[in-house]
């Protein structure tokens, strides 16, 4: 096949972006030619475009002016599909383009919700209903204003709405966990066309080391609002026994946890390490007792949690989103109730005072990754889905 890949950034950001090009090695590999249509470009551009043959800027995605319209791309490239990840806007028409299948995967809620969180916004309290009214309420005609006089703008809750239902007809849509698969089917697409498609990235075989007797958490991700790591800091507050917490990754929230930790008189016992480069990212989850997964935010798939596994590391999350489609409660780790603050710190401090159950926890994971998370069994399904034949 020709396989058409699209995106809004060309370059290395987050999990979307390792997974483009896991799927493109791996087709690659597999005897099909990929090619990559974005909308701006990203950190390291050029180093992301290596895997495939050509890539080619956009107008329509981010509605720039640079790049040339979605219909010349098709036109140079001809592929036999074009697979959508992340991205604003689609070309006009192409919903009804019949020459050409179209599929798309869905890494997030930016598709079905109109503010893009998958929660309400006083709360934090996970979404479970369609896009509409309730929106409104949610301030979702509201959005943030980049370089204005106002940090916010007005925005068009049914515009979005629109452009979703855009995505109806597409021949398939892939899905990375059951919550957007129910998300979708509620907002009106045909559960036929839905697909479970688990985000799997590919990884030689796991062979983790003993978890420490040190009783260090971690937590890997962004600092923002919807991560949670306010919620982790109030349960470690509740926790007796002894403890450090490392923060791996920055944000615009990190001054407000900084605070936080002070106000509760965590300094001493939190590190706040930075940004790490991809490559030394593994020496915190070898460092680790526990990691920590404290996510307010309805996770699609957290791809943290299965890293954690694959080194053999038991995992605390809160039950939202996709969690519990890789965290077996009690089994690789505990899936609290959502938001229960003391439920997670009675979780924390059983794993910190029990080396042997936190070595068993992390053993359990390690073989779920094994026998569960075949890279390769992941190919085939979204290379059947790609064909038509899924």
């Amino acid at each position: 096949m020709k396989i058409l890949f699209t995106n809004n950034l060309r370059g290395y950001y987050g999990g979307v972006e390792q997974v483009i090009l896991n799927y493109t090695r791996g087709l690659t590999r597999r005897g099909h030619e990929c090619y990559f249509a974005y909308g701006i470009d990203g950190r390291d551009p050029e180093d992301f475009s290596k895997p495939f043959l050509d890539t080619y800027q956009c107008s329509e995605f981010c509605e720039s002016d640079a790049g040339q319209p979605f219909d010349d791309i098709l036109a140079a490239v001809k592929p036999d599909v074009v697979f959508f990840h992340k991205v604003s806007h689609l070309p006009k028409g192409l919903e009804h383009n019949q020459t050409v299948r179209k599929v798309r995967m869905v890494h997030d809620h930016d598709l079905w919700c109109p503010k893009g969180t998958g929660y309400f916004t006083r709360n934090r309290m996970t979404c479970h209903v369609a896009a509409g009214w309730r929106c409104y309420l949610d301030g979702a005609f509201l959005e943030r204003s980049e370089g204005g006089l106002f940090p916010v703008k007005p925005t068009s809750i049914q515009a979005k709405i629109r452009e979703m239902r855009r995505n109806h007809l597409f021949d398939a849509t892939l899905v990375v966990s059951t919550y957007l698969e129910d998300q979708l089917v509620i907002n009106g697409f045909p559960p036929e066309r839905v697909h479970i498609c688990n985000p799997i990235l590919e990884h030689d075989d796991p062979n983790p080391e003993p978890v420490p007797e040190e009783p260090n958490v971690v937590y890997i991700g962004s600092l923002i609002r919807g991560k949670g790591v306010d919620l982790l800091l109030r349960a470690l507050h509740r926790v007796k026994c002894p403890f450090h917490l490392d923060i791996v990754g920055t944000g615009k929230e990190e001054a407000a946890l900084r605070a936080l930790s002070s106000e509760l008189d965590l300094e001493d016992k939190i590190t706040f390490v930075g940004w790490v480069d991809h490559e030394d990212v593994p020496n915190y989850y070898r460092k680790s007792k526990v990691m920590a997964i404290p996510s307010c935010w309805p996770e699609p798939f957290t791809l943290v949690g299965q890293e954690s596994m694959r080194h053999g590391r038991p995992v605390v999350a809160f039950d939202v989103g996709g969690n519990s489609n890789w965290c077996d409660h009690d089994h690789t780790g505990f899936i609290i109730p959502e938001q229960d603050i003391a439920g997670y710190a009675a979780a924390l401090e059983r794993l910190l005072t029990d080396t042997e159950l936190a070595q068993k926890m992390g053993a359990n994971g390690t073989a779920r990754v094994t026998e569960r998370f075949s890279f390769e069994k992941y190919l085939d399904k979204v290379e059947g889905h790609l064909k038509g034949d899924g």
